[in-house]
Formats: structure tokens, sequence, C-alpha cells
């Protein structure tokens, strides 16, 4: 396989082109590239006194309450914001990010290890050492989102 980038400057957004002979072997590079997030990476959280720059990789919880979002990083800081769950979920979609309960969204990256609870939810053990309940109604949108696990081999 060989690549190659031009750069145009008259171009206003990026162009691929894919050429071979192996129309299997185009037609999986291609899903792979619009599989691919080319949103941004990072994310700008206005609390009360200033705005944040945060790597979305670095976030390992979100909690709402209400229309406020406290997002926990991997350093364990807290930052809260002013938005709803459902938008923040709308516009990191294509991102790791997966909704565990109402209220709480995870980080599927920081994910360690999954145990049932005796209510018929699960908990999730992160690997900052945190536990979060996950709901029994949110256990299936896990497992269809973890690439290649069956249900029975992760619980």
């Amino acid at each position: 396989m060989e690549i190659n980038i031009n750069i145009d400057d008259k171009l206003e957004d990026v162009q691929v082109l894919i050429s071979g002979s192996d129309i299997e072997q185009l037609a999986d590079i291609a899903r792979y590239l619009k599989s691919k997030n080319t949103s941004s990476r990072q994310l700008a959280i206005k609390t009360a006194d200033n705005i944040r720059v945060v790597d979305k990789a670095d976030i390992i919880v979100v909690e709402s309450f209400g229309n406020d979002l406290t997002f926990t990083l991997k350093n364990n800081q807290k930052l809260t914001t002013r938005k709803t769950l459902e938008k923040f979920l709308e516009e990191n979609s294509k991102y790791d990010f997966v909704q565990i309960s109402k209220s709480e969204v995870m980080n599927l990256s920081y994910l360690s290890k999954m145990e049932s609870a005796f209510s018929g939810n699960y908990y999730a053990f992160l690997t900052n050492q945190t536990r979060v309940t996950v709901s029994r109604r949110f256990i299936k949108g896990i497992l269809s989102r973890l690439e290649g696990s069956a249900e029975d081999e992760i619980l």
C-alpha cells in the first residue's frame, strides 16, 4: 500500500481519494475513514469563573443535576457547567462516552470491569478505582459499544 498526501491551499475542506484495483480493500478503507471521529478531541467547559479546555480523553464520568453537568477528570478534578446531559451526548456521540443511568455517562476508555449487583443493576469499576452504578436499562447499550464482545463474554 502506498500513501500520498498532497496539500492544496485552494481546497476549503479535506478531500480523500482512494485508488486501487481491489474493491473490497478500497471499501474497507473508506468505511474505516468514515468511522473516524473528525471532531475536536478537546472540549471547552464554561464554569462560573472561567472557560477550561480539557481533552475529552481526560473525562472519566459526567453527572447531570438538572441543567448542570459535573465532569470528573482523570486527575479527580471536578468541573461544573450549564448544559443538559442529552446535549452533551448529542455533541459527543462518536466518542467513547456511554450513558449508564438517567443522569450519568462514563468514558468507556476507563472501564476496567463490570459486576452484577443484587438489585439487577451492575457496578462498573473504572481504572481510577471508582465504582459507578450502571442501570440495567443501559447495559445493552454498553455491550453494543464494546467492539467484538458478546454479552456472555463480559458479564
